[in-house]
């Protein structure tokens, strides 16, 4: 049942029982206010307008004929992110009543309802003054907006069992935050389109760096990887990065090196989990790397394929493989096999204050469970996509490919 469905009920029954329990009452008071207010209603049935990359490139080129327009483009983006955030309200409250009132999960649900009546009490934007105070307000939304996925991760950890099933959960998930990413590279681009305005970077188009380097991106992503593997386990796998993809390319360069920290801090923690298993100790672990170097546990392959208009980056490990299926490692809340201490702690961070949560996990070299299946849903956002081969015995080998945003077709929207 829908929180529309069971609150009207509920509404009813309140109305003639007055013995109800206070927490519910209160639940019924919070949620009340979603199924009443119009200008959500209204703007949650207009379809999205989505916007493409390679359009985004050319209208804020120097060479186009028409310089770029800050104001329209508040205007725009203003009108954009209502219409989402209200699609994005409407996906909250189709999902069943009891988990729609877990905690975690309610209070991002409020999170989005203020934001959406923060911005369609915004004043129209008709002068340069107005769009100033739009910037601030934008620049709060990406503020506020930092810990979604891990208030998602939370909350829906909290509530897997009051789910009916598995999908319900997976296509409010997908859809949450496909719009969440949408939002935020729109708003990101808005607010990189001011900063050029006044430094005229000829290497950037807003949020879409014009020679974005795989190669370099790569290089930081290992480096930045390296020192978390090191803090958790005192040693580090050697990883050999192979690129035959020598050409720079326009991209948004965050969505790239966060599904590859992903990536690699999975397949640093098989090789290092696998190596102890075997060899008993960190000192054996760390000769072992050494004795490895040469032939190392961990590549990176980078290719380009013009023809199909993608690139492909490879990560290959070494570290035994995983016994679960593709379609099990891809669920969200799926963690693979961790020690019992490690399980413990992960309990005891559910139960602890949230932002303790995230300090702790951005330290460590497994999460919650939505590492996979969001690199996943960001590859095939950017008209690619994520596959995982088992070599038998031996490791995994992931290969994501991401579509060129270049060219003239507009397969990729946000």
């Amino acid at each position: 049942m829908s929180f529309y469905r069971y609150l009207s009920s509920t509404i009813k029954a309140t109305t003639n029982v007055h013995s109800q329990a206070p927490a519910l009452s209160g639940i019924v008071k919070q949620l009340s206010k979603f199924s009443s207010h119009d200008e959500l209603i209204e703007y949650s049935q207009r379809p999205i307008e989505y916007c493409y990359p390679n359009r985004m490139i050319e209208a804020c080129s120097p060479h186009h004929s028409t310089p770029i327009d800050l104001m329209k483009t508040a205007i725009d983006l203003h009108e954009q992110l209502l219409v989402r955030l209200a699609h994005c309200l409407t996906h909250f409250q189709s999902i069943p009543f009891l988990p729609g009132v877990n905690p975690t999960l309610l209070s991002l649900h409020e999170r989005y309802l203020k934001l959406f009546e923060t911005f369609a009490h915004f004043p129209q934007i008709k002068t340069k003054e107005d769009e100033k105070k739009f910037l601030e307000l934008i620049n709060i939304f990406v503020v506020q907006n930092n810990d979604v996925i891990g208030l998602l991760s939370t909350g829906c950890s909290e509530a897997q069992k009051h789910f009916k099933t598995y999908k319900i959960m997976k296509d409010f998930l997908d859809n949450v935050l496909q719009i969440r990413l949408s939002m935020r590279l729109l708003a990101e681009h808005y607010l990189e389109l001011h900063k050029q305005q006044k430094d005229n970077s000829s290497e950037w188009r807003g949020a879409i760096c014009m020679n974005f380097s795989p190669i370099k991106a790569i290089q930081q992503c290992v480096n930045d990887v390296s020192s978390l593997c090191f803090e958790t386990y005192t040693v580090v796998p050697h990883v050999q990065i192979e690129n035959t993809m020598n050409e720079s390319l326009p991209y948004f360069p965050s969505i790239i090196e966060y599904i590859l920290r992903e990536l690699l801090k999975n397949s640093m923690r098989a090789i290092v989990e696998c190596s102890k298993a075997s060899l008993g100790n960190v000192q054996n672990v760390k000769q072992y790397f050494e004795e490895n170097r040469d032939k190392p546990l961990c590549q990176i392959v980078i290719a380009s394929n013009p023809i199909d208009e993608n690139f492909t980056i490879a990560v290959k490990d070494q570290g035994g493989g995983i016994d679960e299926s593709d379609e099990e490692i891809f669920k969200y809340m799926f963690t693979g096999d961790v020690m019992k201490e490690e399980e413990e702690e992960v309990h005891m961070d559910i139960l602890a204050d949230f932002q303790e949560r995230m300090t702790q996990s951005s330290k460590q070299m497994y999460g919650y469970g939505f590492g996979l299946p969001v690199c996943r849903l960001y590859a095939k956002f950017f008209g690619g996509s994520l596959t995982l081969r088992q070599v038998s015995r031996i490791g995994v080998d992931a290969y994501l490919r991401l579509g060129f945003i270049h060219t003239n077709s507009e397969r990729i929207k946000i």
